[in-house]
């Protein structure tokens, strides 16, 4: 029994170290402790619908229903930027669709299927060099998906993927204040992680 044990315990130790997502693309290794699924996941994702990626600020979204019955009665308010400013509401730029009905072990790993981005609400956008880059996945894509402790999400920054063509495949969204994401590819998920070297690039003037 003691034996079986060992063996089981070499087995998995042997599967953590080994485990890694390889990005040809960027001649990147990503050493990591998601599980197999999501190690496939990612490694697809970012092998063959990612050619560059950007960071951006976020601004306040509105309650559109609110917004065209302000239209109506303009004489209210003072102008239209005066008016968002004093009626916006926080929420993610992420556009969901049906929840995420796939084969095999996927839909335990996303909630909604992914449909795009609200690029409305981008306030300002930065495409990263090379070594960037490389930093940025390596910091989204490492280490293991956690519990959410707290949840705030006011989400005000976000990494956004672009494909060869110059669409948006994916982003990964993010709340600095409680640092909880919100990933988007193929999927959307929610999760706790801490984006330290991100968190850099924002604040660097």
């Amino acid at each position: 029994m003691l034996k079986k044990t060992i063996v089981i315990i070499l087995v998995t130790l042997s599967q953590i170290l080994n485990a890694q997502i390889r990005v040809d693309k960027f001649d990147l290794t990503i050493q990591t402790e998601l599980r197999d699924t999501l190690q496939k996941i990612y490694a697809d994702f970012l092998n063959n619908d990612v050619e560059k990626i950007s960071i951006v600020e976020l601004k306040k979204k509105y309650n559109h229903s609110e917004y065209y019955r302000f239209l109506k009665n303009k004489k209210f308010y003072q102008s239209r930027k005066k008016w968002i400013k004093n009626n916006s509401y926080t929420e993610s730029i992420i556009l969901e669709g049906k929840a995420y009905e796939m084969v095999h072990f996927d839909s335990m790993v996303f909630e909604f299927r992914f449909k795009g981005i609200d690029k409305e609400f981008i306030k300002s956008e930065v495409f990263l060099d090379s070594s960037e880059t490389r930093m940025a996945l390596t910091e989204m894509f490492n280490g293991s998906k956690n519990e959410i402790i707290s949840m705030c999400y006011n989400p005000r920054h976000a990494v956004i993927f672009y494909n060869s063509k110059g669409k948006v495949t994916g982003i990964y969204e993010i709340c600095f204040e409680c640092s909880n994401v919100k990933i988007g590819i193929i999927g959307t998920a929610i999760f706790a992680k801490n984006s330290s070297y991100l968190k850099s690039l924002f604040e660097s003037p």
